[in-house]
């Protein structure tokens, strides 16, 4: 791999070091990291123009490098690559750069490929594709069978309360499929990771992660009482929380052996809680924050 990078870039590296399927290098006091790219290929100029825009308005973000021949993509092994300079510097991801992204790039214009904003074709094509899966998981993964019914129900429940709500919030921001919270600011400020979406995307998937992986709810209340949204915003915000993205990734990575099955336990004993948590999350808002949402009567009722 190291002469690939040599040819491919002109650079002329010592050492290149394997990090969690990556290749790590320094290179002039400046850190690489050259990655496999696991997106559609049709989005890879749109996301270049994206972060493009991004540093020319002066927004933090990693850079994408391009390889001699002036290409987004490297292939090795017909395995498309891209290099990424870590412009922002490793650190430990915090609520701090979630607002600083958001405060940074509301409405920024980007092509349409990158926009993920019709939550619900997209919650729907999931839950079917979870029911047509049903019968074939029975056997192989009993755990799984026996809960997926549940995770659906909640997935529905929460189609269902933006449509009874119809609420069309078209304002975009810099957003990203998923948030790991153990997970450090390159992945954050990695190009690769970007779409365009509402900003409640980043906040509803910031919160679930805190909440699954560190159970922190004082962090996540002083985020809340942090923010401003309208109430177009919190409905967005209750709609995501629900919808179970915690437990679905999960799920998919046990179906294609990249986890174990029983690393979903944890996830199912929580839930109750979690639904409890969205329980105390309608109250805040309506309460505290003084916006009159409309509340799903089965979690303010039955939570415990």
């Amino acid at each position: 791999m190291k002469n690939i990078i040599n040819y491919y870039y002109n650079f002329n590296l010592i050492n290149i070091y394997n990090i969690n399927d990556s290749i790590y290098f320094n290179y002039k006091n400046n850190d690489y990291f050259f990655i496999k790219y696991d997106r559609s290929i049709n989005e890879i100029q749109s996301i270049y123009n994206l972060n493009s825009e991004l540093k020319k308005r002066m927004i933090l973000t990693n850079s994408i490098i391009l390889n001699k021949d002036n290409q987004i993509v490297t292939f090795v092994n017909n395995t498309p690559y891209i290099l990424i300079r870590d412009d922002v510097k490793t650190k430990k991801l915090t609520i701090n750069d979630i607002l600083y992204i958001q405060n940074n790039t509301i409405n920024i214009i980007g092509d349409k490929k990158l926009y993920r904003i019709d939550w619900i074709k997209m919650w729907q094509i999931k839950i079917d594709y979870y029911e047509d899966l049903m019968i074939n998981i029975k056997k192989r993964y009993s755990l799984l069978y026996s809960n997926i019914d549940y995770y659906i129900g909640l997935g529905e429940n929460a189609i269902s309360y933006l449509v009874y709500n119809n609420v069309k919030d078209n304002n975009v921001c810099l957003s990203h499929k998923r948030i790991n919270t153990n997970k450090n600011t390159f992945d954050y400020y990695n190009p690769i990771n970007y779409i365009l979406d509402n900003r409640t995307r980043d906040i509803s998937e910031y919160i679930k992660d805190l909440f699954f992986s560190n159970n922190n709810l004082d962090l996540i209340m002083y985020y809340l009482n942090y923010i401003n949204l309208s109430k177009e915003e919190y409905i967005l915000l209750i709609s995501r929380l629900l919808f179970p993205t915690y437990f679905f990734d999960v799920y998919d990575k046990i179906i294609n052996n990249e986890l174990d099955e029983k690393i979903v336990k944890p996830i199912i004993d929580k839930t109750d809680s979690y639904i409890l948590f969205i329980k105390n999350i309608f109250f805040f808002i309506i309460y505290q924050k003084g916006i009159n949402i409309p509340y799903i009567e089965w979690i303010i009722k039955d939570a415990n």
